[in-house]
């Protein structure tokens, strides 16, 4: 199925159903007014029974009549922008599979049906600029409105009329757009227009039964502000972002496993990091199922990982030294793997338990559990835990470079990896108080990262290659992997060395209480 995406930028306006249209060839930058266009549209919303997506902002809708007939969902993109998703008519009573996998995540599962049915007259007037491309498009909507909510014992219908500015062409609104926008919107102010309060068409067709947003609003962190601000300000965005990730795991986007899981793992180690600041066994029942989740992930993930490294190591042999059909063998073991692997992933991610996560994880950032920490001053309370993050990488490098070679140095240097990833988060949350300092430490940190996760990912391919080397029936591929694993090792020992003389920062950094 084909679906289609744009950045919805808009204004609306309230008009009573006899107020004259505004002068739109009299306004600023606007060269010619195009030829009216009149459609008579009819919208099906769908939704859960408890207005799942209409409370995170999301709206999905059927319809019919007018040049863009067919399924729209609209998501938050940024203040007074939506990302628009199209998909093509098909039927009223299957949401096309595409638009309910971005949903899902915020549906937690439960079955969406039809709540309103708008029809609206309208008519269309395009709005070009003085070089005569179209800039906008002014519509002059007269709307009727049924909601399917409840079991009055007659529909609930409302009428109204409505003006709306959108920007055309606005896949990527840049300031220049923003300001026509405003500049438009100021006009149409001036001569009359009142800027409208309702949040959608949809909001004031089901009144009172129109939920509460879910997104909490908070206040700007500072340094003599709560310790928590910052941290849950973070914690917002992860989360959110997770779930963007999750509809992109559901639509098989490349990469978006990977970036499912270090979302996870962003959340569970800044709930890890400022624990002190929370109740401690709420932050351990999310710490214990995030852990989980980024597991189930992570078997995908790790053969990704591990069927790019031996085919890239595999393609820079010189073809005498790959003896047998090692590539197409490698395909095919893989390609099982990462299906297994796939299939866990899906039914972990459609399932009760994923769900009840979703719905505590949110519950944690709506009424989180604070401790006394919480409310202590963010400057001084945030750097000592940073600094207590610094204090365990430095703990987990002595431990390393005091290991015995081999695999309990490997083990040891993957302790220092995970501390550095645990560090760097930890300062990223808190950039907003800290500033350039916490922004250093962070980089700082994920240098190390990424060195000591090159030197993970070789660790990992030498344990493949020695299972692979003495399969059963690999005869000649034998000295082919045996090859691959002293290759590994060389890797790995120079990432060892590479370490060594560039973690010194991380270690050294400190914020300042």
């Amino acid at each position: 199925m084909a679906t289609s995406g744009t950045v919805e930028v808009e204004q609306k306006f309230d008009a009573d159903a006899s107020t004259p249209l505004p002068p739109l060839d009299q306004l600023e930058s606007i060269g010619k007014v195009g030829e009216p266009a009149s459609h008579s549209l009819e919208a099906i919303y769908f939704d859960t029974r408890h207005l799942a997506l209409a409370a995170r902002g999301i709206t999905l809708r059927r319809r019919t009549g007018g040049p863009d007939a067919g399924w729209h969902l609209k998501l938050p993109h940024s203040a007074g922008r939506r990302t628009e998703i199209q998909a093509p008519l098909g039927t009223a009573d299957a949401v096309p599979v595409e638009l309910m996998d971005r949903v899902i995540a915020y549906t937690r599962g439960h079955a969406v049906g039809a709540i309103a049915t708008l029809n609206t007259e309208r008519t269309s007037y395009p709005l070009y600029g003085t070089d005569g491309h179209r800039v906008a498009d002014f519509v002059d909507d007269h709307v009727s409105a049924k909601s399917m909510l409840g079991e009055p014992r007659e529909p609930r219908e409302l009428q109204w009329r409505e003006w709306e500015v959108e920007l055309a062409d606005s896949d990527d609104a840049d300031e220049a757009e923003n300001a026509l926008l405003g500049s438009i919107t100021r006009q149409l102010s001036e001569a009359g227009a009142k800027p409208s309060e309702r949040t959608s068409k949809l909001a004031t067709a089901l009144g009172e039964a129109w939920p509460a947003p879910k997104r909490t609003v908070r206040e700007e962190p500072s340094g003599k502000g709560p310790a928590v601000v910052p941290v849950l300000n973070y914690l917002d965005e992860q989360v959110a972002e997770m779930l963007l990730q999750d509809s992109h795991v559901r639509l098989d986007r490349e990469d978006s496993v990977h970036q499912m899981r270090s979302q996870i793992r962003r959340i569970r180690a800044v709930l890890h990091g400022y624990s002190a600041l929370f109740e401690p066994d709420a932050v351990k029942d999310l710490e214990r199922e995030l852990k989980s989740l980024a597991k189930t992930l992570g078997r995908y993930r790790d053969v990704e990982v591990l069927h790019e490294r031996l085919k890239g190591s595999l393609d820079e042999l010189p073809g005498k030294l790959v003896l047998g059909q090692l590539v197409d063998e490698l395909e095919e073991r893989m390609s099982v793997r990462a299906g297994t692997a796939m299939s866990a992933v899906r039914n972990r991610l459609n399932s009760p338990r994923y769900f009840t996560l979703l719905d505590n994880l949110e519950a944690f950032l709506e009424h989180p559990p604070l401790a006394a920490k919480g409310s202590a001053p963010a400057l001084k309370t945030t750097a000592k835990l940073v600094n207590k993050a610094g204090k365990r990488l430095r703990k987990r490098h002595d431990e390393a470079v005091s290991a015995a070679v081999g695999p309990q140095r490997d083990k040891a240097f993957h302790e220092v990896r995970k501390a550095a990833k645990k560090l760097r988060f930890a300062a990223a949350a808190v950039e907003g108080i800290h500033g350039k300092r916490a922004v250093k430490l962070g980089n700082a940190a994920h240098n190390v990262q990424s060195i000591l996760g090159d030197h993970q990912d070789s660790v990992m391919a030498r344990e493949e290659l020695l299972k692979l080397g003495s399969a059963p029936g690999i005869s000649n591929g034998a000295f082919t992997y045996g090859v691959l694993h002293a290759m590994e090792r060389t890797a790995a020992e120079a990432t060892q060395q590479e370490y060594l003389q560039k973690g010194t920062k991380a270690r050294k950094l400190r914020l300042k209480k």
